[in-house]
């Protein structure tokens, strides 16, 4: 190659690194904006992610309903909230910006959601921009790819609360003040403030966020001698400075005046001490505490990095004095003190340590920079002075910056797409500390496409205890429940107060026996409904003829829930079914069987009217869908196993299959599982936590008959790894319950890669 192409080429190799990271940054910035935006429109479910956005959503609704400028409790009951009723822990950004999203556009589900998926989606974009500003392309595209990956922030990138707003103010802060520097307009000048406010209304960590920063640049412009930090424009940026300083001390005083006028000082200074946790005495038996939620929220290759970046941020701000050293190091700070000096919510709450992922993102962009920018002076102490080939060293620096960043990167996405379904089909909860998970979305669906028509919004609702009551019901119902175990029909209190609501799963037999004999009853799946005003007839089963969604409804809709529709006149199947186990009178289905579990059925129509080759038939074609493996004996009273249907769905799911061969009492089939292996590609460690994971049956064993076949369902919501899930039965009322033949305690049902 001649000189004259040498230098071609060179001069060429710049842009194309820079296109090259431009690309990094726009994939980047689209696959997390698609991960913020998945399922958004959806109806929000139970968790964090779904009822605690709700909650924050419905605080903010009190404010344009009653037009007070505090948030409040006491929703959908009709009463202006009284100051004690106000919230007063976190400054109220969080609920300006869904006040002003409901005054504009009402009541809708997205609005759960809207908030967070815009900020998030700005988030890699504003990464990026701020390592170019001074670092270049490659450097940017390093922070912007960075982000995206971290499991924490893709499974929470849709959860509207104290985070989201303070990580969006922080970065914008960022952002603004190194355009800022970069170009001296005044206009970087208004986004960097704007950033600022949003991050000191978020939370009080935001003002920590932003600390290091504002204390740097006050040492720079006021106490360092000029000579030894960059020159700087200084009285624009001392106006920089004053302005930000007036605005934090301004913001502060005016939340903890909000505070003061309403007598709630206290309240605040007493909020982290009401939430539990805080047990461990040591910060190291803190973390080990939480090591499995740590690992699973950043995978260990991130925290490693993490770790060894610290000091390296840290040398660079000694090293160049820039203002743009010291923003990997605030939000370092802000993320620690949060996480270790707020113990009482960090053990509750998974989603804690969430400032620590733009802390990773912009501190492996200084790594790989510096890494890029070593190798690239190395070459050039190598090198003859020349122009070629100086400009072909800072061309190496910049593609081992590109190649140092997103090797990890490339590492953790395996790991990051995984947990973004684990995060979303749990609501944010992951194992919960082993506790029973469920998403409550049949229940909403159900209230909001049957009750809801049918009665005057804000009607109070009648729900069994046993089916619960959260803030994400409270979101979709938009008005109150009270507890009752059975309803009474007719008479005043029916005609006030129509519906009544519960669970099958949660009722005994001799619950269902009562209601079904006493009401008409209308059942939804699992969902029992009761309109009071009605005389009592025969159970109608209804189907939510649950299927797998489309690409549209998998995008915008149901992304990690079956696509959910209720047929106009009852379902056959499931109505003799009920019928036949409530002693009603019932009308065997007309028709062939569509789906597995109405073959499940035409085999008890078949056994119940003694047509035993009918019934032969029907348990050959059942049998051949159904893992044999896992079939069981149980004893004392009898009952069998007899398959486990596994389905890797959109929502997967795991069916354990049983013939009655004998008369039961109340008693539930409890599934649990634990993680056996890490997975191949993945880096997070097996989760040493075991899960709760099934519901009671539907219909109550103790309405089981003889020879009939029956399902329990479990939703896998699955871990990153190796899971086993193994089930065992357990007596509900006292009576004994069935024990497998061997005397085993449980059975391995199936094994989930």
């Amino acid at each position: 190659m001649d000189r004259a192409t040498e230098r071609a080429f060179m001069k060429a190799r710049g842009p194309t690194i820079d296109r090259v990271s431009r690309w990094v940054a726009v994939v980047a910035s689209v696959w997390f904006a698609f991960a913020a935006s998945w399922g958004m429109f959806g109806i929000p479910g139970s968790g964090h992610i779904g009822a605690g956005g709700a909650g924050n959503v419905m605080a903010a609704e009190q404010m344009i309903k009653w037009k007070i400028l505090y948030p409040a409790w006491g929703w959908y009951n009709g009463v202006r909230p009284v100051e004690g009723n106000y919230i007063c822990h976190h400054p109220f950004g969080q609920y300006y910006v869904p006040a002003v999203l409901y005054w504009l556009f009402g009541h809708h589900d997205v609005l759960v959601r809207l908030p967070a998926v815009l900020m998030s989606a700005a988030m890699p974009p504003m990464l990026y921009g701020i390592g170019k500003a001074r670092w270049g392309a490659p450097v940017g595209a390093v922070a912007a790819a960075g982000y995206v990956f971290v499991p924490i922030a893709l499974g929470f990138s849709d959860f509207w609360n104290l985070e989201t707003i303070c990580i969006f103010g922080a970065l914008l802060f960022f952002w603004g003040h190194t355009r800022h520097l970069s170009t001296g307009r005044q206009r970087y000048v208004v986004a960097s403030l704007v950033g600022l406010a949003f991050a000191c209304a978020g939370d009080w960590v935001g003002y920590l966020l932003v600390a290091p920063t504002l204390v740097w640049a006050f040492l720079r412009a006021f106490v360092i001698p000029v000579r030894w930090t960059p020159r700087l424009p200084t009285a624009l940026y001392a106006r920089w400075w004053a302005l930000s300083a007036i605005l934090v001390v301004l913001s502060l005083v005016w939340w903890i005046g909000l505070f003061h006028h309403v007598k709630q000082i206290d309240e605040w200074l007493n909020a982290g001490t009401t939430r539990g946790g805080g047990d461990s005495k040591t910060l190291r038996a803190t973390l080990d505490a939480r090591k499995a939620w740590i690992d699973f929220s950043f995978t260990p290759l991130a925290i490693w990095i993490g770790k060894a970046a610290a000091p390296i941020c840290l040398l660079r701000l000694f090293v160049t004095r820039l203002d743009e050293e010291t923003y990997s190091l605030g939000l370092l700070f802000g993320a620690t003190v949060q996480y270790v000096v707020f113990k009482e919510g960090a053990d509750v709450h998974i989603f804690w340590p969430h400032y620590f992922a733009p802390y990773f993102a912009l501190a492996l962009a200084q790594l790989a920079g510096t890494v890029g920018a070593v190798v690239a002076r190395v070459l050039r102490w190598f090198s003859a002075p020349h122009a070629a080939r100086t400009a072909r060293t800072a061309a190496v620096g910049a593609i081992v910056t590109l190649v140092v960043g997103l090797t990890p990167v490339a590492a953790m996405a395996h790991d990051g797409i995984k947990a973004l379904g684990v995060w979303r089909r749990t609501g944010g909860r992951y194992d919960d500390n082993g506790s029973f998970i469920r998403s409550q979305i049949d229940m909403l669906f159900v209230m909001k496409h049957v009750i809801m028509p049918n009665v005057k919004l804000g009607t109070r609702l009648d729900v069994h205890p046993g089916a619960g009551w959260g803030w994400e019901q409270y979101w979709t119902y938009q008005g109150e429940c009270a507890g009752v175990t059975t309803p009474a029909i007719g008479g005043a209190d029916a005609e006030k107060y129509p519906f009544w609501l519960s669970r099958s799963s949660v009722m005994s037999g001799d619950e269902q026996r009562r209601i079904a004999a006493s009401a008409h009853v209308r059942t939804y799946g699992d969902l029992w409904v009761v309109d009071k005003r009605e005389h009592a007839a025969p159970l109608d089963a209804y189907s939510l003829n649950e299927r797998e969604p489309n690409l549209f409804e998998w995008l915008f809709l149901d992304g990690t829930e079956p696509h959910r529709s209720i047929g106009s006149t009852p379902d056959g199947w499931d109505t003799w079914e009920w019928r036949t186990h409530l002693g009603q009178p019932a009308t065997a289905p007309s028709g062939e069987p569509a789906t597995l579990d109405q073959f499940r059925i035409a085999y008890n129509v078949a056994i119940a009217g003694g047509d035993k080759e009918g019934a032969a038939r029907w348990r050959r074609r059942i049998e051949a869908q159904l893992d044999a493996g896992p079939a069981t004996t149980f004893t004392s009273p009898a009952v069998r196993l007899i398959g486990v249907r596994v389905t890797a769905a959109r929502s997967p799911s795991s069916k354990s299959w049983f013939e009655c061969q004998g008369a039961l009492g109340d008693a539930s089939f409890n599934v649990r599982s634990t993680m056996l292996a890490r997975e191949p590609l993945s880096w997070i460690p097996p989760d040493p936590m075991d899960r709760n994971m099934a519901a009671p049956p539907q219909i109550s064993t103790k309405l089981w008959r003889t020879g009939f076949l029956y399902v329990t369902r479990v939703m896998q919501n699955h871990r990153v790894g190796r899971e086993q899930y193994l089930g065992g039965w357990a007596s509900r009322d006292g009576s004994p319950a069935p024990r497998r033949a061997d005397g085993k305690p449980e059975t391995t049902l199936a094994e989930i890669p």
